[in-house]
């Protein structure tokens, strides 16, 4: 009866205008098959049960869908960069979506997109976005309650009526970031420095069972912050050959223990950070420590044979030089004063030896030049010379003198076949043949003999290069005037002067001690001159002078041979100096600048026969002056220097004429020139 009674009222409401009609929550109606309710509309927020012919329209078919609520798939915490958030959006009632919506989330300076990814035909939209560097946000977001747009798609009702997309206002209620705390960290942290060692970087490390790495400078910025590093350690630059990365918790420092090391090998530590969300810097890779268990740099310990003994010509020649460690790699030149020097070396372990290939010339001094020698550490030695002397060919008693004791030894030689006296054939000149020996003896070992023999007779020890023993000399060249130190406790010294006669004079400055005794051998056909002095009176020496020549303004060089006796005849001191001497006019000059005219520079030369206070003052026409460009004490010499055209405030100076003048305490001197622009 109640049934009817709603179908007749819901008729009398139709006939009278009504156009809808409402079931209140937590009402039921069933209408029957044969019964038939028409309305503009019909809201059911109860239950309705009906046959297709029942009703004129669809219940809740005028309804629009809204959103009630947004969450996420995701569980609270941090995500990193490739991360997918997985948004919802819960609408009141069933939508059906066309195309791809998007959702615009807050994520730093660069708004994120949601794309649309699953839901059709439910309650409940997906949205998915996958987290990008340079992302971030404390509590995932949306930008607004109009983040939602349909990107050219649709979101509507199953009745094919839009729905509306208005979201909770951000931190509402039924919000995302009211629903979730989704922390997004897009930021990957920054690389630091990492050092070998637990403090300061080093370079070496003595042990070969660890290694100390510690590290400052990893940042995440204002992001999720630092969680933890990772260390490895390898044997290239950023490799993991040794120990692939091991997790070290959030510590600056880190020791590798029981490892197995190589000395001589460099090995790198490799680090790099995580932060909470899981991103992952850029490693930092040390520079390299070198295990080195001997201390500092190689050294030489031995020699053989000994550089004090002379290198033989008849036989051939190998040096021996041990080291304080083993040698990873060195440079080796071998120089002659005479030839070039054919050889080889072969270097293993701690031992280098060198062979000499080639024949010897006759007192000649070979230089074992030893660079960039280094040991496994590849730590670094000094440049090293080793000088040895050639023996002096016929000289078999090594007395540097050939003489008939010589001429006997040669002698029993040819008679016995003892070929190692051979004299012959040889090239070069005289003392410095070179010998190629025969294994015979004939008219060129005779000659050999001869030419040796009658050098001898000339030259006396003259020319003979010595082995340096005890303090080396000293020696000042102050304007023409050469002054050699004087040993202390000397009696007797010695000084013979090897030079080129058409470009040097050497001459005693002319101070003799009548008390002493003095002795001269000039010889300036060879350029040999040989000074002796020795001591008999209580008035000593101090040093020896000596007044030099130089023709032309280019610097010569001299050999000095020396030696000192004390006064019971111990030798002192010996040896061989190479001398430079520094060319020195005869007078005064001031030259012509060049060029002239000029512009911008133009360089003046004066010549200085002495040491002397000089100014070089530039006037203008008028005699004003413009610049002085010298005014100090001067060495004797041939001096040049450059003018700029600037005055004495650095302003550059107008085209002109110019006088330039040059003056001494011995000299003063004028010229013109002329500056164009």
């Amino acid at each position: 009866m109640m049934k009817r009674q709603i179908v007749i009222s819901l008729l009398a409401a139709i006939l009278t205008g009504q156009s809808s009609i409402e079931v209140p929550v937590g009402a039921s109606i069933t209408v029957p098959t044969d019964a038939y309710i028409c309305s503009g509309t019909i809201t059911v927020n109860g239950t309705v049960t009906y046959t297709g012919s029942s009703l004129c329209v669809v219940p809740n078919a005028h309804l629009i869908a809204s959103i009630v609520e947004t969450s996420a798939l995701n569980e609270d915490g941090y995500y990193k960069i490739g991360d997918e958030i997985s948004v919802t959006l819960t609408f009141t009632r069933n939508v059906v979506v066309t195309g791809t919506p998007q959702l615009a989330l807050e994520t730093g300076d660069i708004d994120g997109i949601a794309n649309y990814a699953s839901g059709n035909e439910t309650v409940t939209l997906t949205f998915n976005y996958i987290v990008k560097e340079g992302d971030t946000s404390p509590d995932l977001e949306y930008l607004s309650a109009n983040a939602l747009s349909l990107n050219g798609g649709s979101i509507k009702n199953m009745f094919d009526k839009d729905a509306e997309l208005l979201l909770p206002e951000p931190g509402a209620t039924n919000s995302l970031s009211a629903n979730k705390g989704i922390v997004v960290d897009g930021i990957i942290p920054t690389n630091g420095t990492v050092n070998d060692g637990i403090g300061e970087d080093i370079q070496f490390s003595g042990d070969e069972t660890k290694l100390l790495f510690n590290w400052t400078g990893f940042d995440d910025a204002s992001s999720s912050g630092i969680k933890r590093y990772f260390i490895a350690l390898g044997t290239t630059s950023g490799g993991t050959e040794i120990k692939a990365f091991e997790d070290v918790g959030n510590v600056l420092n880190y020791t590798f223990t029981d490892l197995i090391l190589s000395h001589g090998s460099t090995y790198y530590g490799i680090v790099k950070a995580e932060d909470k969300a899981g991103n992952v810097s850029l490693v930092s890779v040390t520079n390299g420590v070198t295990v080195d268990i001997y201390a500092g740099p190689p050294s030489i310990t031995t020699i053989s044979p000994d550089v004090a003994n002379v290198l033989d010509l008849n036989t051939s020649s190998t040096i021996n030089i041990d080291f304080s460690e083993p040698i990873g790699s060195l440079n080796l030149d071998v120089t002659s004063t005479v030839n070039t020097v054919n050889f080889s070396y072969e270097l293993a372990s701690q031992n280098l030896a060198i062979s000499i290939l080639s024949s010897l010339a006759s007192r000649d001094q070979l230089s074992f030049k030893i660079n960039d020698l280094k040991d496994l550490a590849g730590i670094a030695a000094a440049d090293q010379t080793i000088t040895y002397n050639t023996a002096t060919l016929a000289d078999f008693n090594q007395d540097s003198n050939v003489d008939a004791g010589d001429l006997s030894s040669f002698v029993v030689a040819w008679n016995g076949d003892d070929f190692t006296k051979e004299l012959g054939p040889s090239t070069g000149t005289v003392p410095n043949l070179i010998l190629s020996p025969d294994n015979k003896y004939d008219l060129e070992d005779v000659m050999g003999f001869s030419r040796m023999w009658h050098w001898s007779r000339k030259n006396g020890v003259s020319g003979k290069l010595l082995t340096h023993f005890g303090e080396e000399i000293n020696y000042t060249q102050n304007g023409s005037r050469i002054s050699i130190d004087w040993q202390e406790g000397a009696a007797v010294g010695q000084f013979e002067f090897i030079y080129e006669p058409a470009l040097v004079r050497i001459n005693e400055d002319k101070t003799p001690n009548k008390e002493n005794v003095e002795l001269a051998y000039v010889d300036t056909i060879s350029g040999s001159n040989t000074f002796a002095y020795a001591n008999i009176s209580n008035n000593k020496y101090l040093n020896k002078s000596f007044i030099t020549k130089v023709n032309g303004k280019e610097s010569r060089p001299v050999d000095l041979i020396y030696q000192f006796y004390s006064i019971d005849g111990q030798l002192i001191a010996q040896g061989s100096k190479s001398m430079l001497l520094k060319a020195i006019p005869e007078e005064f000059t001031l030259h012509q600048n060049y060029p002239n005219p000029f512009n911008p520079i133009t360089t003046i030369q004066y010549d200085l026969p002495k040491a002397s206070h000089v100014r070089l003052i530039i006037y203008d026409i008028m005699g004003r002056e413009v610049a002085t460009i010298i005014n100090t004490e001067m060495n004797a010499g041939y001096q040049s220097i450059i003018w700029n055209t600037r005055n004495n405030y650095g302003t550059p100076v107008s085209a002109g004429i110019y006088f330039y003048h040059l003056q001494t305490n011995d000299f003063v001197k004028t010229k013109k020139m002329v500056l164009v622009k």
